[in-house]
């Protein structure tokens, strides 16, 4: 039997994304969580083969939580099925292990694809975003600036993006303020933005579709 855990926070999702499974595996056994911490007390009481996860999903951080599974469950493979652009999103997201990343608009018979390939230790990506990769390394250049910051980094710049204060920031990351303020003092240089300029970083992760 396999199992299979759905990390979303919308239940429609989950039961469109079950039933494309269940219909197409036949000893399918398929779980459900709505946010990180539900889906870290599933992982904790029952191996999984395979998880499917949404990035945006309130009290949830997804690079934190794609870090504990693949720390704690190194066999167990990742996809990520969301509405963010691959080509923004994705590169990042490999780099931690997982093993696809569709939008969630992907026909059935590619997510489809995507599991199965997962399931036996191979990784899954679109024609669209295989060119995208293949161009930057060649060119040894990312069009997105974005890509120059870290794991941490990345996570504090989206989260000042939605608007949150350092103090907020803090403890949604379970560091403290002056950490996030070190991380944001970064953000800004990398992306050459001056005198913490909020409306140029915005500006700017629209221009990438960070946001």
């Amino acid at each position: 039997m396999l199992n299979f855990l759905l990390i979303d926070d919308h239940s429609v999702v989950r039961a469109g994304i079950k039933l494309i499974i269940t219909q197409h595996f036949n000893d399918a056994e398929v779980d459900e969580a709505e946010n990180e911490k539900r889906a870290v007390e599933m992982l904790r009481n029952k191996s999984m083969d395979l998880i499917l996860m949404d990035l945006n999903m309130p009290d949830s951080d997804p690079i934190r939580l794609i870090h504990y599974i693949t720390t704690n469950y190194p066999k167990t493979a990742i996809i990520v099925l969301t509405m963010n652009d691959e080509n923004v999103y994705a590169k990042r997201f490999f780099k931690l292990g997982i093993k696809g990343f569709l939008h969630k608009s992907s026909e059935n018979h590619e997510i489809i694809k995507a599991i199965e390939q997962a399931l036996v230790n191979r990784v899954y990506m679109s024609d669209s975003l295989k060119q995208t990769i293949a161009e930057t390394y060649f060119t040894g250049v990312s069009e997105n600036p974005f890509d120059q910051l870290s794991d941490r980094e990345f996570q504090v710049a989206k989260e000042m993006l939605s608007g949150k204060s350092i103090t907020e920031i803090a403890a949604s990351l379970s560091i403290n303020s002056s950490t996030v303020s070190t991380y944001k003092g970064k953000v800004f240089e990398k992306l050459k933005i001056s005198h913490n300029n909020m409306v140029e970083l915005m500006s700017l992760a629209q221009q990438h579709r960070i946001i």
